[in-house]
């Protein structure tokens, strides 16, 4: 079928680039489908689209994009949008669309037999990639979800004063509720803030102290929702509760991107991969 996305820049410029096959990814790198380098706003791979026939396109955005991905002006996440439907990227506005731009004088001599053949192709390929993607659910047995912090004192770092890092972490912790990565990131800047404030000097210490309780504080809070998150990810699994799933292992993965190359971690990216792909297909059998 023909599925493309527009891309409109701040300018008014645009750019249309066909969705192939089953599935693309869109970002800065040069192994995307769609491939931007120059949008420094848009991460490697920033958005995942999978178009679904008549009732539009699948897209998924990228976990912890620094430049979130809006639709009418709120955050999305993941779902289906109708054909026609306009995202944003920062100052890029995506539409995904079915229809081809007009060509003056152009006609179209593609044999509706053969287009019967290529739906039916695109649909095996679908079914087969959702099929993978809906495998069995792998198993976490054996692993133990990491830490998320640390015991080894963080050091100060170059260049830094105390308070400036206090105040960075003050702002991630303000942010925390709305991306879970940034009560991680607090938690280290108020550890880096302490050993600051400690390197200045006796008149720094009640800083160093207040520093570190700081930390204390947000560490507690941060471990806390993590525990809760990954009971409610044990109780949406065993309730095969997709959506729950999708959205627990989503913040998860958040949580611990600073520790890539955790087993732990590869099992979470594979379950959360999984139910997308599963909530993404509940809607259709509803209907059926």
């Amino acid at each position: 079928m023909d599925a493309f996305v527009e891309i409109t820049r701040p300018d008014g410029s645009s750019e249309r680039f066909p969705i192939e096959g089953t599935q693309a990814t869109l970002g800065r790198s040069g192994t995307a489908g769609i491939s931007l380098p120059a949008e420094p706003q848009l991460e490697l791979e920033h958005i995942l689209l999978a178009p679904r026939g008549k009732e539009g396109c699948w897209i998924s955005a990228s976990q912890g994009a620094m430049t979130p991905v809006l639709v009418k002006g709120k955050p999305f996440q993941s779902g289906i949008l109708k054909w026609g439907s306009t995202l944003s990227i920062g100052s890029l506005k995506l539409t995904v669309t079915n229809k081809r731009a007009a060509t003056k004088g152009s006609t179209s001599s593609t044999s509706p037999a053969l287009v019967l053949v290529l739906v039916a192709a695109l649909a095996v390929m679908a079914y087969m990639f959702l099929s993978e993607d809906s495998a069995t659910m792998p198993s976490a047995e054996g692993m133990d979800p990491p830490p998320l912090f640390s015991e080894a004192a963080e050091p100060c770092p170059t260049g830094q004063s105390g308070t400036q890092l206090e105040q960075a972490a003050d702002s991630r912790g303000d942010r925390y509720s709305y991306d879970p990565r940034d009560g991680v990131a607090s938690v280290k800047l108020y550890r880096q803030a302490a050993a600051c404030f400690g390197a200045s000097g006796a008149e720094h210490t009640a800083d160093s102290q207040r520093a570190t309780r700081e930390s204390e504080q947000m560490k507690a809070t941060v471990d806390a929702d993590y525990a809760a998150r990954r009971l409610r990810l044990s109780r949406s699994l065993a309730t095969e509760d997709w959506p729950a799933v999708e959205t627990q292992s989503a913040a998860l993965l958040s949580m611990t991107r600073h520790l890539e190359g955790n087993d732990w971690r590869a099992w979470l990216d594979q379950v959360h991969r999984i139910a997308m792909a599963r909530a993404s297909q509940a809607p259709e059998e509803q209907q059926q």
